[in-house]
């Protein structure tokens, strides 16, 4: 039996999604290619964003696109892959030259493939420590947290967004034929114009409602986890979360959790705080993390037991880790621009002004 590894399954990958640049550069899909492409996707989580990849890629040369250079490499490179379906390439120097002529073959679909870009999600970034506010084709508005991936494509009849990472907060605009979902693992948040948050933590999915009202299916089933009957986008939901009011859905079982939020707390990340109230070690850390350059990690199971209240401004590390030790049985030990946290049943320190525990 071979096994195969993990670098070469994602090497396999990467080879596949070239050839399907060549496919949609070169011509529309049949019908049974589309069939064949979505079943790639379902495959492995990973293929779409090894296409989102290849489309940051097309979109950084596009502006190169006419250039005879470009022109001439992109013929080679679409002559070059068209052989490959044929036969896996061998040799590693061919490898690595695959993705520089994949570049080139997305720009043949700028040229060639205007349905194959009309048909991707469009893909917002932001890095550890950045947030960003993003203007949507319809009027809405997504404010990005750091650290946070949102995809983005309106079809006829809905608008469709999938939080990957991170945390957005969105001011949607009115369109009540055209419902506004958010895809959040499992979860679905859908509205028709109203302001939320979603936030994707490990374990977990949080769902924060400033003005209007959402409700939150299954993506799956379609079952609402939040009793006020109605039907939003044609699936039915039991229960509607109402402004002020944070949603907390597991991703691991069925549990549901709606509180009562202070609005001024919901709203600090946007004014570069973090807020935490009775907030799980694991969780705190995983915040702060979104903002860090160099990591936290909770080296002992014991520390993401703790629970933690304070406020903390947003990339101060140091600060978090000050106050951390000062209150809980904890110590840090920083090596190789990671600090790890980790119990330390010894230490009895007073708290810094602001910052309490719960243990």
């Amino acid at each position: 039996m071979t096994v195969i590894s993990p670098e070469e399954r994602l090497e396999a990958a990467r080879e596949q999604a070239a050839l399907w640049c060549v496919r949609l550069a070169d011509n529309a899909l049949t019908p049974a290619e589309h069939d064949e492409l979505q079943a790639w996707f379902e495959a492995d989580a990973d293929h779409r964003g090894l296409l989102d990849d290849a489309v940051m890629a097309w979109r950084a040369v596009e502006e190169q696109a006419a250039g005879p250079g470009l022109i001439a490499l992109r013929r080679e490179a679409l002559d070059d892959l068209r052989r490959a379906q044929h036969g896996r390439w061998a040799r590693p120097g061919r490898r690595r030259a695959m993705w520089a002529a994949l570049a080139a073959c997305l720009v043949a679909a700028v040229g060639g493939g205007v349905a194959w870009r009309a048909s991707l999600p469009d893909v917002y970034r932001t890095t550890e420590g950045e947030r960003r506010i993003v203007e949507l084709a319809d009027g809405s508005r997504a404010s990005l947290d750091s650290a946070t991936v949102l995809k983005v494509k309106y079809e006829r009849g809905r608008r469709r967004l999938w939080l990957d990472s991170g945390r957005a907060k969105f001011s949607v605009a009115k369109d009540p034929l055209r419902p506004f979902s958010v895809a959040a693992g499992d979860k679905l948040v859908v509205a028709t114009g109203t302001v939320f948050s979603v936030e994707r933590l490990t374990g977990q999915m949080r769902v924060v409602l400033y003005e209007g009202h959402v409700a939150v299916l299954d993506d799956k089933t379609g079952r609402a986890d939040t009793a006020v009957p109605l039907k939003i986008d044609g699936a039915p939901a039991d229960r509607l979360l109402t402004p002020d009011h944070e949603l907390v859905a597991s991703t691991r079982t069925n549990a549901t959790v709606v509180s009562q939020l202070d609005p001024v707390r919901a709203k600090a990340w946007e004014n570069g705080q973090l807020v935490f109230q009775d907030e799980p070690m694991d969780l705190a850390v995983e915040r702060v993390n979104r903002y860090a350059r160099d990591k936290l990690k909770i080296g002992d199971p014991g520390v993401a037991q703790l629970r933690i209240s304070g406020v903390f401004t947003s990339g101060d590390t140091g600060a978090f880790v000050d106050g951390v030790t000062a209150v809980l049985p904890v110590h840090a030990v920083a090596a190789n621009g990671v600090t790890v946290l980790k119990i330390d049943r010894g230490q009895k320190n007073s708290a810094p002004s602001g910052v309490s525990s719960t243990s």
